[in-house]
């Protein structure tokens, strides 16, 4: 026998046996591999729209601007001002007498309030749709000039 032909019978043995094993181990070891799947790409596609925020995501807080804690006052009259968010009704509760108002476009608020002589404590509400929001400060009222 010619040694090219014995070769080329090896070889085509070889393949032969490799091609066989692959068509009877082959769907075995094809469950046994992890899938892989090709992610879909699409040119055209709508880029989502974001959705407006909806009032009950929204945080709701208070914060009293003036007067500062524990302040003094020689006046029976004090402005009582602050922020809270848009669109939010307002509550400030003196001693004597409340005052209730709507924030601004920006979300400040003002009003005044009456002091009694002696120590004032002022509590201030926010309402937002149906949240609250609450702050306190204390003021002392002394008609003597300074």
């Amino acid at each position: 026998m010619n040694k090219d032909a014995f070769f080329a019978a090896l070889i085509g043995l070889g393949i032969g046996l490799v091609l066989t094993g692959i068509i009877l181990v082959g769907p075995n070891l094809m469950k046994s591999l992890p899938k892989v799947t090709i992610p879909k790409v699409t040119f055209l596609q709508k880029k989502p729209t974001p959705e407006p925020t909806k009032i009950s995501e929204i945080l709701h807080s208070i914060t009293i601007d003036s007067p500062l804690p524990d302040a003094i006052e020689n006046t029976d009259t004090m402005l009582v001002s602050g922020s809270t968010s848009k669109e939010s009704k307002v509550i400030i509760q003196g001693t004597i007498d409340d005052s209730v108002m709507m924030t601004n476009g920006d979300g400040k608020f003002a009003g005044k309030i009456t002091l009694v002589e002696g120590k004032n404590d002022i509590l201030v509400t926010s309402y937002y749709g149906e949240k609250t929001a609450t702050q306190k400060t204390t003021v002392y009222y002394t008609p003597e000039d300074w």
